[in-house]
């Protein structure tokens, strides 16, 4: 049951790095557009899901704070600069995007959505690299330090999560409003530079490194390809792919361990280990599960409804 709970959790944060990504990327974008109205554009584009798209994020947190309560509680400590910084920029991302209209002065509400878009991103990218890296447990079974924040290679996560999102919002544009087809070549290679990074330090916690490396260079494959294709919705396709890989290549290079100690090899947290008990599984099974296929119905609905492009402003 510790298992599919986990399979769950990880395709909400997958779905939420899809969708969510997106938000984050556009938001990005905005300095780059010329005048209010191409950046309107790019905002209504986003408009009809992007609250739906957030709440993939609050269905993950949900599912890692009552299915696996260890993790929620080792991870957020071991990272907690990064889980502030996601969460005051998820807060100000929503209030710059829904008070934007509202104000006289949208050249600082633009300001605002830029930099949440871009701590959102950075925020998720070095708990990417958190996570592989392992965080100082000790035989008590607690988190103490911040010692993961002092590798580069976990800043070089982050630097290449933000590129990557950046390719996925141009993406989006291309697809919605036919603006210029981005490039993924830079995401690519910063990708690929922290793929080595992380094969160089050989980070003790990765137990399946072929299965990470695999789908990591499928991210980079994902990425580089979008700027080739023709079709803006292939393009768009890759990219969202692209954004989906690192969560479950992040996984999939740590199971069955799911927190790996950097001091005690004996006190890495499994995905038993950090689940709740049975009869909370169950509970979560019989309560929570029948959600997830209507949550799915739903933002399928809305991406069908809006499935055309908006506007053609470049």
């Amino acid at each position: 049951m510790s298992t599919l709970w986990y399979c769950i959790l990880g395709a909400l944060f997958a779905a939420y790095f899809v969708l969510g990504g997106l938000d984050q990327g556009v938001a990005m974008l905005l300095p780059t557009m010329r005048g209010d109205g191409e950046r309107r554009a790019a905002l209504n584009a986003i408009g009809p899901m992007f609250l739906g798209n957030e709440v993939w994020a609050v269905g993950a947190a949900g599912v890692l704070i009552a299915a696996f309560p260890r993790l929620e509680g080792e991870l957020f400590t071991a990272a907690y600069p990064a889980v502030v910084a996601a969460v005051l920029g998820l807060l100000a991302l929503n209030a710059g995007v829904q008070l934007r209209s509202r104000g006289r002065r949208r050249g600082g509400f633009d300001a605002l959505i830029a930099a949440a878009g871009l701590t959102l991103a950075a925020a998720w990218g070095l708990l990417f690299g958190v996570l592989l890296h392992g965080v100082p447990i000790t035989a008590d079974g607690h988190v103490h330090g911040l010692a993961p924040f002092a590798d580069p290679v976990v800043w070089l996560t982050a630097a290449a999560n933000v590129l990557l999102v950046l390719a996925h919002g141009g993406a989006y544009l291309h697809w919605k409003l036919g603006a210029r087809r981005p490039r993924g070549l830079v995401a690519g290679a910063v990708a690929a530079l922290a793929l080595a990074g992380w094969w160089i330090e050989a980070p003790a916690g990765v137990r399946n490194p072929v299965a990470g490396t695999v789908l990591a260079i499928a991210c980079v494959a994902a990425v580089v390809g979008a700027g080739r294709l023709r079709r803006p919705g292939a393009v768009f396709a890759a990219t969202a792919v692209a954004c989906a890989l690192p969560a479950v290549a992040a996984a999939s290079a740590l199971f069955p361990a799911v927190l790996a100690s950097t001091l005690d090899p004996g006190a890495t947290v499994t995905v038993d280990g950090a689940a709740a008990g049975a009869d909370t599984l169950r509970l979560l099974a019989l309560g929570a599960a029948p959600l997830l296929p209507v949550l799915v119905a739903v933002q399928a609905a809305c991406w069908w409804l809006f499935r055309r492009r908006t506007a053609r402003y470049w």
